[in-house]
């Protein structure tokens, strides 16, 4: 839920008019975040303890991704879902199965994250756009050629110059994560999550 949360949030937090292009991105990211969470759920509700491992395994990498420092909120969750595992009773001993399961599960988690961003199709897509402002503080917004519209990732404006003017401004952002990319983020995520439903189970 709070992965999904920040995703939402780089939603609200972006320009209007990059919310119609970067929301795939933002889906992608959330899923990729959330995915040590629904490998623990999987694990508690169809009882595959190998599958907590592998939450606590991909959490671990997860947490330090961010520079921002926002993703070490994953972090408390990952040393929670290793010391689960290591306090589950009668569950079954990790055999080479189990493990090469748990180390895909780790390198699709991973895959999740990266293949969003950097991925082997498509090129670095930018988007740019102009607003205008009018006295009474309405903006509104229009696409803009990349060109005219200053550094990647920078916003510029300009305020009236006399009372009735309207202000206006640009702004622009590079390497938008396109839809068949985040596509291929999704995919790794659903393949981590297909694994550890094929992880050893505990019997009744």
């Amino acid at each position: 839920m709070v992965a999904f949360a920040f995703g939402g949030l780089h939603l609200l937090l972006a320009a209007p008019p990059l919310r119609t292009v970067t929301w795939p991105g933002a889906v992608a990211l959330a899923t990729a975040y959330a995915v040590p969470g629904v490998l623990a759920v999987v694990a508690l509700r169809s009882q595959r303890p190998a599958a907590l491992l592998g939450a606590g395994l991909l959490g671990l990498p997860l947490a330090f991704t961010a520079l921002s420092g926002v993703s070490l909120v994953l972090l408390a969750p990952a040393v929670c879902y290793l010391i689960g595992y290591a306090a589950w009773t009668a569950q079954p001993p990790l055999r080479a199965g189990a493990a090469a399961g748990i180390a895909a599960i780790v390198a699709a988690g991973i895959a999740a994250l990266v293949l969003s961003f950097a991925s082997p199709i498509g090129q670095p897509r930018e988007y740019c756009y102009s607003w205008t402002e009018d006295p009474t503080g309405h903006r509104t917004y229009s696409p803009a050629r990349p060109d005219d519209s200053g550094e990647p990732g920078q916003q510029s404006g300009s305020g009236p110059a006399t009372p009735g003017v309207a202000a206006r401004g640009q702004g622009c952002t590079s390497d938008v994560v396109t839809t068949p990319e985040a596509a291929l983020g999704l995919g790794a995520a659903a393949v981590a999550i297909a694994v550890s439903l094929r992880l050893p189970q505990i019997t009744r």
